[in-house]
C-alpha cells in the first residue's frame, strides 16, 4: 500500500498510530513521558514526522503480559467475525443456487408439458395458487333464494 500511496503523491512510508515501550525503572519511564507528551517531534522541516506530536501516557501496573495478551484477543475476535461473515456468504450463496436450480427444474418441466400439449399447471410454475373458498353467510343467502317458478307456484294458489 505503501506504493500506491507514493504513486498518488502521498509518502511512501509506514503511519504510526500506536506504540509501547518498556522501561526497566518507573522513575525513568515517568520522566520521559512527562517531558516528551505533547511537544511535537520536530526533525528537520521536510521531515514526515515533522509536525506531528507525542502523546504519551504512564500506565502503572500495567504489564507487557497484558499488551501481548489484548493483542492476541483482538486477533481472535477479528478472526471469529471474518470466519461468520465467511459462513453467511457462503449460505446465501447456496441458497441461492438452490433457487436457481430449483427454477431451472420448474422452467423444464413446464417446457416438456406444453411440448407433449398438456395444460401447465399453476403448481408447477413456481407461483403460489390461491383459491377462494365462499363465505358461510354468501352460501346460506344463496341457499334462501328460490327460483321465480317455485315461488309463483307457491302465491298463485
Amino acid at each position: 500500500s505503501s506504493g500506491i500511496n507514493a504513486e498518488y503523491g502521498g509518502s511512501g512510508k509506514k503511519k504510526f498510530t500506536e506504540g509501547w515501550i518498556e522501561f526497566k525503572r518507573k522513575k525513568i519511564a515517568r520522566a520521559v513521558v512527562a517531558a516528551l507528551n505533547g511537544n511535537i517531534i520536530g526533525g528537520k522541516k521536510g521531515s514526515y514526522y515533522h509536525d506531528d506530536i507525542w502523546s504519551m501516557k504512564y500506565l502503572p501496573r500495567f504489564k507487557w503480559a497484558h499488551l501481548t495478551e489484548k493483542l492476541a484477543y483482538d486477533a481472535a475476535v477479528r478472526r471469529k467475525r471474518l470466519q461468520t461473515e465467511l459462513s453467511q456468504v457462503k449460505r446465501e450463496t447456496s441458497f441461492f443456487l438452490e433457487q436457481v436450480d430449483k427454477k431451472k427444474q420448474i422452467t423444464s418441466i413446464k417446457r416438456k408439458r406444453e411440448e407433449k400439449g398438456q395444460s401447465v399447471e399453476a403448481e408447477t410454475s413456481g407461483e403460489p395458487s390461491a383459491k377462494q373458498r365462499q363465505l358461510a353467510s354468501t352460501a346460506s343467502k344463496k341457499e334462501k333464494t328460490l327460483p321465480g317458478s317455485i315461488l309463483s307456484s307457491v302465491f298463485t294458489q
